[in-house]
């Protein structure tokens, strides 16, 4: 009997609904206990249900008492929405009947009281606009501000105003100028009791001999009260063009930079200069026969400097300087005549260091001023054999002046700050540590 029972279930895990003949699954669909029959993993119970739904629906349409109900119904629920949409339009027309009544009530007075009145409301209504009209022309002069046109020399006496009648206005700049903005302009200074061309010059942060030589005057010359002098924007010289001066020459007469020149003039390509024009040379110095000694350099001009002793210069110092930048980078502007450097930019993806071309000595480091005078944070490098480094724009300064240096240590992070356009360092070499002595890099490096 048990392998009787196995052999039982193997025919039965084996048997499917769809291996059946048509006759025999209308035979399981129409039994409830299908047959007897056991199936397994089947959709006998959708197929028994679908089936089941069609024969009752047609059952219940074959019969026409079935048919009858559902007409009625159907009649039924057209004769309840035109019974509501009867009772909406009811009292829509209603509503509007009441505003129409309203209208031709009010119209029926109002014409009434026109007729009968011969003019006399409308001689009514006019008086009122008249009185309102007289009300704001007499409120309005009451509290008139008169508009003056006035002309250039014109007082308040000339034109009749009395000083209570002036409506100040109060104008608010949209932009405001930075309190650091390095100034442009040649400013006008009135000399007054106790200045000193010393206390003028620290006023304004700039040397004595600038105020010296934009003003003509001379070790002995004395000022006086009143006296007006002319006050630069920063060190540098007044020069006033001369039939065949062009930047380049004033550039090397004043010991200067043309493209600093260029920059500080607001000049524009071709760089032609009228004869006539006062121009002002940054960090430009006069010629040694021109030169105004002054004793006393002010004591208040900070530096962030040492001192700097010339060595001699070694002919054959060769190929020393190393790549001054410690990442990918590539030059993006070489050496030329109103650009006395290179500048060399990041081409990965982070801001790498700026690193000491050569081992030597920091003689100058910080915010440019004077005459490093827009190179931001820079730090200046002497080598000890005759030759400086300078390099110029950095983001963030990583030594100090008097600091000794190796070959590749870092310097500060490669930035913009200063006048420059994009993350760059201007790389400058220099024989001595002047603006006159800056030369080409290129030939000295490895």
């Amino acid at each position: 009997m048990e392998e009787d029972g196995i052999e039982q279930n193997k025919n039965i895990s084996g048997l499917s609904f769809k291996d059946l003949s048509p006759q025999e699954q209308d035979l399981v669909l129409s039994d409830s206990n299908n047959g007897g029959f056991l199936f397994v993993n089947d959709d006998i119970e959708e197929k028994k249900f679908a089936k089941t739904f069609l024969r009752n629906l047609s059952t219940f349409l074959k019969k026409q008492s079935a048919k009858k109900n559902l007409l009625s119904f159907f009649v039924a629920l057209v004769g309840y929405a035109y019974s509501r949409a009867r009772v909406i339009w009811i009292l829509t027309s209603v509503f509007f009947d009441l505003i129409l009544g309203a209208t031709d009530f009010v119209k029926e007075k109002l014409v009434r009281r026109m007729f009968w009145g011969r003019g006399n409301f409308l001689r009514s209504a006019l008086q009122a606009v008249l009185f309102i009209i007289v009300l704001i022309l007499t409120v309005s002069y009451i509290y008139r501000k008169p508009v003056v046109i006035v002309a250039s020399g014109d007082t308040l006496d000339s034109i009749g105003v009395a000083e209570t009648d002036v409506l100040v206005m109060n104008a608010t700049t949209n932009t405001a100028v930075p309190k650091d903005r390095p100034r442009r302009y040649v400013e006008q200074y009135t000399v007054k009791g106790g200045d000193t061309l010393s206390k003028i010059a620290q006023y304004y942060e700039i040397k004595v001999e600038t105020l010296l030589w934009a003003n003509k005057l001379t070790e002995k010359s004395v000022i006086k009260p009143g006296m007006t002098l002319q006050v630069p924007p920063r060190d540098g010289v007044l020069v006033t063009v001369k039939k065949g001066d062009n930047v380049e020459s004033l550039a090397k007469k004043y010991s200067a930079d043309a493209a600093d020149i260029v920059d500080h003039n607001w000049l524009e390509k071709p760089y032609t200069l009228a004869v006539g024009t006062v121009l002002f040379i940054p960090n430009g110095e006069l010629p040694a026969e021109k030169k105004t000694v002054y004793a006393s350099s002010p004591s208040f001009y900070k530096t962030s400097s040492v001192s700097y002793k010339t060595t001699a210069i070694d002919p054959n110092v060769g190929r020393f300087l190393y790549w001054p930048v410690g990442g990918p980078s590539a030059i993006s502007r070489g050496f030329f005549p109103g650009h006395y450097g290179i500048d060399i930019y990041p081409t990965g993806g982070k801001r790498p260091n700026v690193i000491a071309a050569s081992g030597g000595r920091v003689i100058s480091a910080g915010w440019g001023s004077g005459k490093y005078y827009g190179f931001g944070y820079y730090v200046h490098v002497d080598h000890g054999n005759g030759y400086t480094t300078l390099y110029a724009h950095m983001s963030k300064l990583y030594v100090r002046a008097g600091q000794s240096v190796s070959r590749g240590q870092a310097l500060g992070l490669i930035g913009d700050t200063g006048v420059a356009y994009g993350i760059h360092v201007h790389f400058e070499l220099r024989r001595g540590a002047e603006l006159s002595g800056r030369i080409n890099p290129r030939p000295y490096m490895k």
